[in-house]
């Protein structure tokens, strides 16, 4: 009798052990888009278009992420119907200025102008705020797929969302299709010769392979580009040098100075850059990362935002 009791009581403590053990293991998230599993979502900083489970094409937006502070930025409603929420589970509180997200047992609550998140009722603060931006409301993409259920790396310029516990994802296929993408340099002139864009002096020819470009349509916003430098990673140095001369021939050394000195701060190919000036005409003057991270572009316009 004593032995079965003995025997009793230590196959108890096993299972309690073994309960513990299982409750302290990481539970694997599964998160289901239109009853599927989601294996990942793919947002990119300047692109109208996000990937779910590296197919490609993707799902077109009308808006795109956009980076600030370092952070992506992505309009609400694709950000949430990317991670598999749907539309009735997205909502707006205009008075609060607060949007939630419902995803199965998982929630996220974020305010505009507030440096905080509720991650199914649990706050936590974050080191941006939720904006707006052209009457649309853009929500950190990082955090709020985090409180969600996914865990977010960036991949080659690439924000890559995956459930939490799962494999990392091959994004290889959105890579070789944003690749596909990317748009060719103009063919070139002799070496030294020069035309005007609006006021500014631009080679024709350049002396590495800069990309100017003139009098198109961003799609991020929508507004008409005066200008846009695209400075690919093969010697900054130089293309740096020579993009400060193209905008110092129309806002002045100083203030071209000031604007490409933020391209040179990228040390790494796929540091992410932000910065937005005023020119002396109130034109704006953004730089950011482009084409997945690989480029950097200066970019001038003096409508829209």
């Amino acid at each position: 009798m004593k032995k079965i009791m003995t025997g009793i009581v230590i196959g108890c403590f096993s299972l309690a052990m073994a309960t513990s053990a299982i409750a302290e293991q990481k539970e694997q998230v599964n998160v289901v888009k239109d009853n599927k599993l989601v294996k990942s979502v793919v947002f990119i900083e300047g692109k109208s278009e996000y990937f779910v489970d590296g197919k490609t094409p993707g799902v077109k937006m009308d808006a795109a992420p956009y980076i600030s502070q370092s952070r992506t930025f992505v309009p609400v409603r694709y950000l949430g119907n990317a991670l598999g929420v749907v539309d009735e589970n997205i909502a707006w509180d205009t008075s609060a200025s607060k949007a939630k997200l419902v995803l199965g047992t998982k929630s996220a609550e974020l305010i505009i102008g507030q440096k905080q998140i509720l991650a199914s009722g649990q706050a936590k603060a974050v080191d941006v705020a939720p904006e707006l931006r052209s009457g649309r409301t853009y929500l950190p993409a990082r955090f709020v797929a985090e409180a969600l259920g996914y865990q977010v790396e960036f991949v080659n310029g690439l924000v890559v969302c995956y459930p939490e516990g799962a494999e990392k994802p091959d994004v290889s296929a959105v890579q070789q299709y944003l690749g596909q993408q990317q748009p060719q340099p103009p063919v070139q002139q002799e070496q030294g010769e020069t035309k005007n864009l609006n006021g500014y002096t631009v080679p024709v020819k350049t002396k590495t392979d800069l990309l100017v470009k003139y009098g198109e349509e961003e799609r991020t916003s929508g507004v008409e580009i005066n200008l846009a430098i695209i400075i690919p990673n093969r010697d900054v140095s130089k293309q740096c040098d020579e993009a400060e001369q193209i905008l110092a021939s129309k806002f002045g050394k100083d203030f071209a100075k000031k604007v490409v000195d933020v391209a040179r701060s990228k040390t790494t190919q796929l540091a992410s850059l932000g910065e937005k000036f005023t020119g002396p005409n109130g034109e704006t003057v953004r730089v950011i990362s482009s084409y997945g991270g690989t480029r950097t572009s200066i970019a001038v316009w003096t409508k829209g935002e």
